[in-house]
């Protein structure tokens, strides 16, 4: 039988709240050598907390899943509740996963702890401890027997934030900005672009990658703020410099395609091998990627439109041409690629269950997009054959199915066959095609057709 939180738990959680200290707030507000040396000292606790901060760079640590493996399975030897759910957070990434079974195992024991251990932290004002409650009632690994709540996650987000814990602001900010493009779950939070904005900016003033990460991309995207590519990698780069994986991956694209001056392969391939420590594949496919730019310009080739099907943020040449069938484990909010998940330093939640994991940026299709015209039911079908999601892979079918859909006037279809001819999935690549039906997708008010559109002008402007 699923567990479902009551309102008398409810009062309980959010009634019952201390006036008196908790060791989450202490361990918040702690210096990180005093957590450090609690930690050696045999502090189960802090050893727990302290695994959090290297998984999520808290603290001005760089961030480790092998020291937050060591931390987290110290704690877990005195059978501390925060121990195991930080092993139940690593389970999510390589090298220990991902393991969903693992990630359901570990968020069931401390929920159910039979002394109720996390209610009571709750219950004291724990801002760590209301945390990791969000965490797991936005987890899919603990269903059935744990129904997902939006609505009860986010006051504990929120509560956790307002007590000044870095992981959790960065989750209430992305349910600020992405509130309302969440389907099927009705929560209490409306859409506040200002307010997400400006916690993002508090997080990433204290230095926690992921909120550098969200920020950089808010100015890609112009959510909240003026489109900024600058600013976007100088974000980028901060949280990829204190090793948040993807966004080391979107940097190395940033240069590698000059999105913001000249192209710097050599720095480009500095970032993607930094990536080879959690995202060895997709690392290797961009290095490779990337010598072989080197090896063309040596020879006086151009470089082509699109190197291969994976880009963790569309370059010059791709924006909004990323796939997306949902993140990334990201926090709330904005999704990150898909085929390239789970990606390690990636905030989980329920958001990631709407969007694509192939696509970081830009997916092809928005969260919030809605299709207009005829043919839904065959582009409805099609996206199940082009993702393998309900239906076999087949791109073939994917094309033919997109192309009914696209001459009864739905320019959602018109768009998939410009991403196919561009990346040559089902068909052979052809950049001219790709153009013609990005255009026709646009001339039927697709808005990420008409950035392709643009950029693809752009590039042959260049040449």
């Amino acid at each position: 039988m699923a567990v479902r939180i009551t309102s008398l738990i409810c009062a309980y959680l959010f009634g019952w709240i201390s006036l008196f200290g908790n060791e989450g707030s202490k361990w918040i507000a702690a210096d990180v050598k005093d957590l450090e040396l609690s930690a050696q000292d045999g502090d189960s606790y802090a050893q727990a907390f302290l695994a959090l901060c290297y998984i999520h760079g808290d603290k001005g640590l760089n961030i480790s899943f092998d020291k937050a493996s060591y931390w987290a399975n110290l704690s877990t030897e005195t059978d501390h509740w925060l121990g195991w759910f930080a092993m139940g957070y690593l389970h999510r990434f390589s090298p220990l996963g991902p393991n969903s079974e693992k990630v359901g195992q570990f968020y069931k024991k401390v929920f159910k702890n039979p002394d109720g251990t996390l209610i009571k932290n709750v219950s004291t004002g724990d801002p760590v401890a209301s945390y990791v409650m969000a965490e797991i009632f936005t987890a899919e690994e603990v269903e059935p027997e744990i129904n997902s709540d939006l609505q009860f996650a986010a006051k504990h987000y929120a509560n956790s934030s307002n007590l000044g814990y870095g992981p959790a602001s960065v989750q209430h900010a992305l349910l600020k900005l992405h509130a309302n493009a969440i389907e099927g779950q009705n929560i209490e939070i409306g859409k506040d672009l200002s307010g997400g904005i400006f916690i993002l900016k508090e997080v990433a003033e204290k230095q926690l990658p992921s909120g550098n990460h969200f920020l950089g991309r808010c100015y890609f995207k112009g959510i909240g703020v003026i489109e900024d590519y600058k600013m976007a990698l100088v974000h980028f780069q901060a949280a990829a410099d204190r090793g948040y994986t993807t966004s080391q991956l979107i940097v190395a694209h940033f240069y590698a395609y000059g999105l913001t001056g000249p192209a710097k392969i050599d720095l480009a391939l500095r970032y993607a091998n930094l990536a080879l420590l959690q995202e060895k594949e997709k690392a290797s496919e961009k290095i490779a990627e990337y010598e072989q730019l080197i090896e063309n310009q040596s020879k006086g080739i151009t470089q082509p439109i699109i190197q291969n099907s994976y880009n963790p943020v569309p370059s010059p040449m791709t924006p909004a041409l990323t796939e997306a069938p949902p993140l990334p484990p990201e926090p709330i909010g904005l999704p990150e690629p898909p085929g390239f998940n789970p990606v390690p330093n990636r905030l989980p939640s329920i958001y990631d269950k709407k969007e694509s994991q192939n696509s970081d940026l830009f997916p092809e299709s928005s969260p919030i997009e809605t299709s207009s015209g005829d043919g839904l039911q065959d582009l409805a079908l099609a996206k199940e054959h082009y993702f393998g999601r309900g239906s076999n892979l087949d791109l073939k079918r994917a094309f033919q199915l997109f192309s009914q859909s696209a001459s009864l006037g739905n320019p959602e279809a018109a768009r998939y066959l410009g991403i196919m001819y561009l990346r040559g999935k089902g068909v052979s690549k052809d950049s001219e095609k790709a153009l013609e039906w990005f255009t026709r997708a646009a001339n039927g008010g697709d808005e990420l057709a008409k950035k392709n559109v643009k950029t693809l002008q752009i590039l042959g402007s260049r040449k």
